[in-house]
């Protein structure tokens, strides 16, 4: 039993030392962004909300519908973040293809604020 035990053991080890390691991460270069990327303008209503936990955060607008949008890029997520708790009108451009971290989290799309209202 002994045997049987150490050998699945030895298996399992080898067949996940075999696989080479995934890269996730992903470099982009918010200076850059083509002409292709840019999607609608939108208005949303709703709150600043700061996902993650430290050092790890991002910033999401939580729309009143409950639908919860990813901001990018990371200068426009340092000025919201002290506007957490306040209803707030926002103009979006809701970009095409996701960018940034919060976008892998968020669903709901990769928007950036072009100007907000508190409510």
């Amino acid at each position: 039993m002994k045997a049987f035990v150490l050998t699945f053991f030895i298996i399992i080890i080898t067949s996940c030392a075999s696989n080479p390691p995934v890269n996730s991460a992903e470099t982009i270069d918010a200076g850059n962004q083509s002409g292709g990327s840019m999607g609608n303008t939108i208005k949303i209503r709703g709150q600043i909300q700061i996902y993650g936990n430290e050092p790890h955060t991002f910033v999401g607008i939580a729309a009143e519908d409950g639908t919860e949008y990813a901001v990018f890029p990371p200068a426009k997520e340092d000025e919201l973040r002290t506007l957490q708790g306040y209803l707030i009108e926002f103009t979006v451009v809701l970009l095409d293809e996701p960018q940034g971290f919060g976008s892998l989290f968020l669903k709901g799309g990769t928007v950036t604020p072009i100007e907000w209202k508190i409510q």
